[in-house]
C-alpha cells in the first residue's frame, strides 16, 4: 500500500491524523481481504474489483460516506483517475432525491407530496450502477401519475447537489466589469479554458475528467461548453460529457451517449438501449445548469430542454429564458 503518497496527501490538505489512521486501517483491511489473495494491490485493480469492493461495503454495512472518501483519497494518489472517476458515479447521487422530495414539498404542499413520497425508495450509497435507472423510472411514474408536466420540471430544475450560493458569487463582479453579456459570456469561457489547461499542466482531475490537448481543443471550438452563447433572449447551453476524454475516444453512439451523460441515476441504460426514461428526467441537470445564472440574474430561471443523450442525441443541451432579465447589452 501507498503509506508515504497517503500520508503526504493528508498533511498537505492539513488533514487530521486520527482521519489518516482511520484510512490506513480501512485501506489495509480492503487490501489484506479482498485484493492481496489474488496477488495484486489495492492500486492495482480494475473496475471490476472495484465494483466487488464497493458490493462488499454494501453487503457489511460499511457503505458510509467516509469510506468512499477514503478509497478516493486513495486513487488519486495512486494515480489511478479511471477508478476515482468510476466511483464519482457511486457518489454523484448524494442528497440528490432527498432534495428533490423537499422541492417537491414545497411545491404541491404537504398533502400531495406525501402521497408520492411514501412509495419512493431511495437508493442507498453503493447501489449497482445498473440498479440506479429503477429508482429514476419510478419516482417518473409516480410524478407523472400526481403531477402536470410544468410540476414536474419545476420539482426537477433546482440546485438539487445543494452547491453553495458562495461558488458562484465572484461571477457577479466579472459580469459587471464585462460591457455587455456577451464580452462576459466569452470572457468566462476563456477562463474556463485556462482553468482545464492548468489541470492539465498539474496532471489533476477536473471535477470528474482526465484533461488532455483534445478535451481542450473540443471545448475551445464550442462557447456553449463551459459559458453559453446568446441567441436573442436565450442563453444556449451544451454540457461538457461527464467524460469528455473517453466520449473523444467512443467508437459507437451509445458509448458517446454513455460518456455525455452525467447523471448516475440512468446513464447506465444509454450503453445498450435496453430501457426508456423520460427525458423530464433531465431537468434535473437542467436546474445543475442554470444554477450559475440564476446567482448572477438573482432570478429563478426557465430552462428547456433541446437535445439529450436519453433522447438519443449526442449531448445534453439547453436552453435558459432571458425574457424577464434586464442584462447588459
Amino acid at each position: 500500500m501507498l503509506v508515504d503518497e497517503l500520508t503526504s496527501l493528508y498533511q498537505r490538505n492539513k488533514l487530521k491524523t486520527t482521519d489518516l489512521e482511520r484510512a490506513l486501517v480501512f485501506l489495509s483491511e480492503i487490501e489484506s481481504g479482498i485484493v492481496q489473495n489474488q496477488l495484486i494491490s489495492l492500486e492495482s485493480i480494475d473496475m471490476k474489483k472495484l465494483d466487488d469492493i464497493i458490493h462488499y461495503l454494501v453487503q457489511s454495512k460499511e457503505n458510509t460516506v467516509e469510506h468512499f472518501v477514503m478509497l478516493m483519497r486513495y486513487f488519486i494518489v495512486a494515480k489511478r483517475n479511471d477508478l476515482f472517476i468510476h466511483m464519482t458515479q457511486y457518489t454523484g447521487s448524494l442528497g440528490v432525491i432527498q432534495s428533490i422530495l423537499n422541492k417537491l414539498k414545497k411545491v404541491v404542499g404537504e398533502e400531495r407530496s406525501s402521497l408520492i413520497s411514501e412509495h419512493i425508495h431511495i437508493a442507498i450509497l453503493g447501489t449497482p450502477l445498473s440498479q440506479m435507472p429503477d429508482y429514476v423510472d419510478q419516482l417518473i411514474n409516480l410524478f407523472q401519475l400526481y403531477l402536470s408536466e410544468d410540476e414536474i420540471k419545476k420539482v426537477l430544475a433546482d440546485n438539487h447537489h445543494q452547491i453553495p450560493k458562495e461558488a458562484y458569487l465572484k461571477e457577479k463582479v466579472y459580469y459587471e466589469q464585462a460591457n455587455s453579456l456577451d464580452d462576459y459570456l466569452k470572457d468566462l469561457h476563456q477562463r474556463n479554458i485556462e482553468e482545464l489547461k492548468r489541470y492539465q499542466s498539474e496532471k489533476r482531475i477536473w471535477y470528474e475528467q482526465e484533461i488532455n490537448d483534445q478535451v481542450i481543443e473540443f471545448v475551445s471550438n464550442n462557447q456553449e461548453i463551459l459559458s453559453a452563447v446568446r441567441e436573442n433572449n436565450h442563453l444556449l447551453i451544451t454540457k461538457i460529457p461527464y467524460d469528455t476524454k473517453a466520449y473523444l475516444e467512443a467508437k459507437t453512439m451509445n458509448e458517446k451517449r454513455y460518456h455525455a451523460c452525467h447523471c448516475p441515476f440512468v446513464k447506465s441504460i444509454l450503453l445498450e438501449d435496453i430501457k426508456h426514461i423520460s427525458s423530464l428526467w433531465c431537468h434535473c441537470s437542467g436546474g445543475f445548469t442554470k444554477y450559475q445564472f440564476d446567482i448572477l440574474f438573482d432570478k429563478d430561471l426557465k430552462i428547456e430542454l433541446l437535445s439529450s443523450p436519453l433522447q438519443g442525441d449526442e449531448l445534453c443541451r439547453f436552453s435558459i429564458s432571458l425574457d424577464d432579465v434586464e442584462y447588459k447589452g
